[in-house]
């Protein structure tokens, strides 16, 4: 009996984990105005969670207004950890604020965001595509929801683009060209469910006998999969469980997302409203960059009741009847569900800390200059390595998040881009006007003219590379200029 009990709890043990994490993944990508509902809906839900009102916050923080910004900062290399009380009243609250709440400042700004959909159609111009590939992949590439799936079939494409696009196109080319989709990134995008959304970033991964283990486990015994039913994926696959387990939490859980998309501002959102999530500011007689996570979800705690009702029965010998019992289960399920949601609370506001600070230390001379190309090459995995998480965790920190700057406001994913032998997109950018700039207006460079100057500079680009900057940096054709010119 007594194994039997410890294996009940050792399991209790780890479905709680996996509940955890799989909310913090969700509360990572959220934006405080999401944030804001979600915890109204969580403190509806659970009558053990209440917010802190403005009278506690104030006496457990007497300090609130004069140092508020300083319990949450990082200076240079320091990084300072707050920590919650577990005791009976546990409670926690990150708090990063040093101006009021009624501040001009904390209006909320436009910003435009990227949307998938443009992001898949500059991999899209890449790729020699024929004409009509290019209005398949264009339909199916529109057909996509924010979150990443290909929820309409290839025969209702097909027709689509027969009957609105006057190209006679069958189900099969549909699905030929849903391929080239599904090879672009972000890994996942395009799978019409969510066995195919995991097998498809599975397959992208570097070879190894986990990861065969794992597309083995999704590919042909999905129900148990999804059913977390281990026990029952090793008697058919002829491996331990507990192995199977190590593989679900490192090659599944820990590096893989399940809505691809969510990264992506919504097509819908064109100039989107936002508060901004951080502040950077540069001391001008130290030198010094602070940065500072705002304070714009609310606090949370253990309603008093249920923390007194919960150490009453853990502190109980005496024999429960049956309504007790099933009383104390209930209080003891809501007190642990609300001190688990406390702590993912505190875990997303440390992660989103260290990501924004870890930021600033690799694009620390644009931090300081304002200018484009001061701009590193940078990729999540470099910050993921420095905060010691996963890459799909830095991919859902920075999904949605902006920070406000001396010159405006930014959001977290544009401080990514790729390496261009040595450079950095903005740095390409900046010659490529350049060189626009200084041409004969009378006899404008063509796209194969601007690549050969580029890589006069050191730039190995291909054309249509070239052709896709200058359309992004809204630069006419060299036809256009060249009629421009007259």
């Amino acid at each position: 009996m007594a194994v039997q009990r410890l294996t009940q709890e050792q399991k209790q043990t780890q479905r709680l984990a996996l509940e955890q994490q799989r909310l913090l993944g969700l509360v990572l990508e959220k934006s405080d105005a999401e944030m804001a509902e979600f915890i109204d809906n969580k403190v509806s839900e659970n009558q053990a969670l209440e917010k802190v009102s403005d009278d506690e916050d104030n006496e457990q923080n007497p300090e609130n207004n004069s140092r508020a910004a300083d319990e949450r900062r990082a200076n240079d290399d320091s990084v300072n950890e707050n920590s919650g009380d577990d005791d009976a009243v546990a409670w926690y609250r990150f708090i990063a604020n040093n101006h009021s709440r009624d501040d001009e400042y904390f209006a909320p700004t436009a910003v435009s965001e990227k949307t998938l959909q443009e992001y898949l159609a500059d991999q899209l111009g890449e790729l020699e595509l024929d004409e009509t590939q290019q209005i398949i992949t264009n339909a199916i590439v529109g057909n996509l929801e924010d979150s990443g799936y290909l929820r309409r079939s290839a025969s209702e494409i097909a027709d689509d683009v027969t009957f609105n696009d006057g190209y006679m196109v069958d189900a099969q080319q549909v699905e030929e060209m849903i391929k080239v989709v599904q090879s672009l990134d972000p890994a996942g995008i395009a799978a019409r469910d969510l066995r195919e959304c995991i097998l498809l970033q599975l397959r992208r991964k570097p070879h190894s006998e986990n990861v065969d283990l794992a597309i083995t486990m999704v590919d042909k015994y999905f129900d148990d999969f999804a059913a977390m039913r281990f026990d029952a994926l090793g008697r058919k696959m002829g491996v331990e469980s507990s192995r199977l387990e190590e593989v679900f939490k490192h090659e599944i859980r820990r590096g893989l997302n399940p809505y691809p998309g969510s990264a992506f501002g919504s097509r819908n959102d064109g100039n989107q409203q936002v508060t901004p999530d951080f502040d950077v500011e540069l001391d001008g007689e130290t030198g010094r960059l602070t940065v500072t996570l705002r304070n714009n979800i609310p606090a949370l705690q253990i309603s008093e009741s249920y923390a007194l009702m919960n150490d009453r029965y853990k502190k109980s010998s005496s024999t429960l009847s049956v309504s007790e019992n099933k009383d104390k289960k209930r209080i003891q399920d809501a007190y642990q569900r609300a001190s688990m949601f406390i702590e993912v609370l505190k875990q997303r506001q440390e992660t989103l800390f260290n990501t924004m600070s870890a930021i600033v230390k690799c694009q620390q001379e644009y931090f300081y200059s304002g200018d484009e190309r001061d701009l590193k090459p940078l990729g999540q995995k470099q910050i993921a390595d420095m905060i010691g998480k996963d890459v799909s965790v830095v991919s859902r920190a920075v999904s949605n998040k902006y920070v406000q700057l001396p010159w405006g406001v930014r959001s977290l994913k544009s401080f990514f881009g790729e390496d261009i032998n040595g450079a950095s997109r903005h740095e390409v950018y900046d010659d490529l006007k350049k060189i626009v700039d200084a041409e004969d207006k009378r006899h404008p460079l063509s796209d194969d003219a601007l690549c050969d100057r580029l890589k006069e500079l050191g730039y190995q680009l291909e054309r249509r590379t070239v052709a896709k900057y200058r359309t992004t940096l809204n630069i006419p054709s060299s036809t256009v200029r060249r009629k421009m010119a007259k």
